[in-house]
């Protein structure tokens, strides 16, 4: 089962931000403190309201999610300042947010996810997030072979994932998702279900799981057009994804996602939400949203979209308004991906027609081919669907 996420640099995610019109993700990435802190200052939702664009929706965030690169790169008086740029919350906050705020309204308890390497985390900054609100952190692993690491272009050492996350409990967290990274090329399942025990032993609330998919302008993607064997064949890659689910599931996580495992009640909300296809603001440079009819993706290049954002306009790449045949496909892609999948009653209740009578044909063959489970209330993917989602999901296109 092959993952959209491609590897980069300072993490597996592309841009991120605040997510939900209950929800808000940055995009970040960016290794200039000073370009950041002028970033910082021009990230205003009440930009959305006077620069042309679709209202921000007027409601209460419930996630925020600082990602989409490494955050944790920066000093941690920068990370306080684009947080409370953001949140625009006075004073401190440890842990929780205050109930009134004089930018975006966050609510008291909401999940506030910030993307960690474990090569740039200090005490000094874990207290800064704490601090900040930051009540999540996803610390990307990847490895603990240091061999590995180095082959992949990573920054830290095994060494250093073992003292940030030592360093992550002590400073208080205790909402924590570790990132792994299968497919590699000389990673046998033999190895991969050590790598699956080590991280066991961090005892982590969340684990993220990504095979390796090469990007065009990488290194690797270099190396792999000089015929270096540079990703797992598909079998490897096969077995290793169902000795995961069999390892994660045995010590308690629920595969609750087609790369996600969490302990029951640690599932991640933001990320929930997006799979469900959730309203969500996307602020920074590269970062992605959903608001209503519209998707939208911001410039990347930092100087450019601090420009246009300077103007007085929305510094927007692409902008693609949604027609309802767009949404609905786009509504089961996210679905699938989900243990929970297609609910019927509510499915009836947005579209006014049951999804059978929508999607009959497809959900037929699938069903037959064990790829789809009909318990009556809800049709959600089987192991086997998950593992050949990328086959089968263009069926409701």
């Amino acid at each position: 089962m092959k993952e959209q996420a491609l590897y980069r640099e300072g993490g597996i995610s592309g841009a991120s931000g605040l997510t939900d019109a209950d929800s808000i993700s940055g995009a970040s990435g960016l290794t200039d403190a000073d370009s950041i802190s002028v970033a910082a200052g021009l990230i205003d939702a009440d930009r959305m309201r006077t620069a042309g664009g679709p209202a921000c929706p007027d409601t209460k965030w419930n996630t925020i999610y600082f990602g989409g690169g490494t955050p944790t790169y920066l000093d941690e008086d920068i990370l306080e300042g684009i947080i409370a740029g953001v949140t625009r919350a006075p004073g401190g906050m440890s842990g929780t947010w205050e109930q009134e705020c004089t930018g975006l309204p966050v609510p008291t308890a909401p999940e506030f996810t910030v993307e960690a390497n474990p090569g740039t985390l200090t005490g000094s900054k874990l207290l800064a997030l704490r601090r900040a609100g930051c009540d999540r952190l996803s610390v990307g692993a990847q490895s603990f072979d240091d061999r590995r690491l180095t082959w992949l272009g990573r920054s830290h050492k095994a060494k250093d994932f073992r003292r940030a996350w030592s360093m992550a409990r002590a400073a208080g967290f205790t909402n924590m998702n570790l990132d792994l990274m299968y497919g590699l090329p000389d990673q046998s399942p033999e190895h991969w279900g050590e790598t699956l025990i080590t991280a066991l032993s961090f005892q982590p609330e969340h684990i993220s799981l990504y095979q390796l998919s090469i990007e065009d302008g990488t290194p690797l993607a270099a190396l792999a057009a000089c015929g270096q064997k540079c990703a797992a064949d598909e079998e490897i890659c096969r077995r290793q994804y169902l000795l995961a689910h069999e390892v994660l599931t045995d010590a308690g996580y629920r595969h609750y996602e087609i790369s996600n495992y969490a302990k029951p009640g640690f599932e991640s909300r933001h990320n929930t939400h997006y799979w469900r296809n959730g309203l969500y603001l996307g602020l920074g440079a590269g970062a992605a949203g959903h608001l209503p009819g519209v998707r939208y993706t911001n410039k990347a290049d930092l100087e450019e979209y601090l420009s246009v954002l300077e103007g007085g306009a929305l510094p927007v790449a692409e902008w693609e308004e949604t027609d309802g045949r767009t949404a609905l496909a786009e509504e089961m892609m996210l679905a699938f991906r989900l243990r929970e999948g297609v609910e019927k009653v509510p499915f009836q209740e947005r579209h006014g027609m049951t999804v059978e009578r929508k999607y009959g044909e497809a959900l037929e063959k699938l069903l037959r081919a064990g790829l789809l489970i009909d318990d009556g209330e809800r049709v959600y993917p089987s192991l086997e669907g998950w593992l050949s989602y990328n086959g089968w999901i263009t069926d409701f296109f």
